[in-house]
C-alpha cells in the first residue's frame, strides 16, 4: 500500500516541503504528485509522471508559507495498479517571502515586510495595484450604434509592483546577482499579502537599480521591478548514454557494420559511427 510523509524542511537554502513515497511495489511506478493550497490543485514542479522504484522522495521548492498545503500522489501505473493517496494538511512556516530562481534553490533572498537587516524589505509601493488584463476586439456593426466585443481569457496578475529596498553590501550583491542571472523569478509572499497566491512565477524584464545613498557603512539602494505572472517553468534533460557492450552488439559482424555505413562517406562514420 502506497504510504506518503510531508515534512516541512526551514533549513537552507530555503523552506520546502520534503515527500516521502514508499509502498509502490517492486518494479517500475509512474507517478504524479499535486499539491493543493489556496483552493487550487496544482503539479508539483517536477514530479509530473516521474518514474520510481518502490519508493522515492520529491522536494517541493514551490510550496507556499504560512498556508495550509496537503498533498496527493497519483500512481498512474505499477505493480498494485492505480492508486491515489492524499497527506496531512500541513503548513511551512516562514518569517520572510522568498525570492529566487526557479531552476536554481540556492539562488533564493529573504524579503522581509519591513526595513530590516534580515534581507531585503518591500517598499511601500510594492504591491500596490495588480492588473489583471484580457484581450478585448471591438467590432462595429452596421446599423447599430453599440459594437460587438469578442474577448479572451483573463490573465493572471500582471505589472505587479515588486520595488525592494536594501541597505546592506550582502543583501545588494545578492539581489544582483540573483536578477542578473535570470528574468523569470519564483516569488513566494506571507500570507499577510493576502491578494497575492502563495506561489507566483513571475517574469521581469526589466530591472532598474538606484542608489539612494552609497556612503561608507550606507549601501541604501532601491530596486524597481515591474512582474507578470507567468507559467512555471521547467527543465529536462534527455542524455543518451551507450558502452562498449552497445557497440559490440551493433557490430558484432562485418556485415552489420556495412548496413549501418549505408549511404555514408568515410567522414560521416567518423564523426557519427553509430547512425
Amino acid at each position: 500500500m502506497v504510504a506518503v510523509v510531508a515534512d516541512a524542511m526551514i533549513d537552507a537554502p530555503c523552506p520546502r516541503v520534503g515527500l516521502t513515497i514508499t509502498g509502490l511495489g517492486v518494479g517500475d511506478s509512474v507517478v504524479s504528485v499535486w499539491r493543493t493550497a489556496d483552493g487550487e490543485r496544482n503539479p508539483v514542479r517536477g514530479a509530473r509522471r516521474a518514474a520510481m522504484v518502490d519508493a522515492g522522495f520529491i522536494t517541493d521548492y514551490d510550496a507556499p508559507l504560512g498556508r495550509p498545503v496537503f498533498y496527493e500522489v497519483e500512481v498512474i501505473s505499477g505493480p498494485d495498479g492505480p492508486s491515489r493517496t492524499l497527506t496531512p494538511t500541513i503548513t511551512v512556516e516562514s518569517t520572510t517571502s522568498w525570492l529566487m530562481d526557479p531552476l536554481i534553490p540556492q539562488s533564493a533572498v529573504p524579503v522581509v515586510g519591513d526595513d530590516g537587516e534580515d534581507g531585503p524589505y518591500l517598499r511601500g509601493e510594492a504591491l500596490a495595484q495588480l492588473e489583471y488584463a484580457a484581450d478585448v476586439s471591438l467590432i462595429n456593426i452596421m446599423g447599430s450604434d453599440k459594437p460587438m466585443a469578442l474577448f479572451g481569457q483573463r490573465m493572471a496578475a500582471r505589472g505587479v509592483p515588486l520595488s525592494i529596498g536594501a541597505n546592506l553590501l550582502e543583501h545588494n550583491v545578492r539581489l544582483k546577482r540573483l536578477l542578473q542571472s535570470t528574468a523569470q523569478l519564483l516569488f513566494r509572499p506571507l500570507p499577510v499579502f493576502d491578494s497575492l497566491p502563495g506561489t507566483m512565477f513571475v517574469s521581469i524584464p526589466t530591472v532598474t537599480e538606484r542608489p539612494v545613498d552609497v556612503a561608507e557603512g550606507s549601501y541604501l539602494t532601491w530596486w524597481d521591478l515591474q512582474a507578470d505572472t507567468v507559467q512555471a517553468p521547467v527543465l529536462k534533460v534527455l542524455t543518451a548514454t551507450f558502452t562498449y557492450g552497445d557497440v559490440a552488439l551493433l557490430f558484432a559482424t562485418y556485415q552489420q557494420k556495412q548496413d549501418g555505413a549505408a549511404g555514408k562517406t568515410y567522414l560521416d562514420d567518423l564523426k557519427s559511427p553509430l547512425t
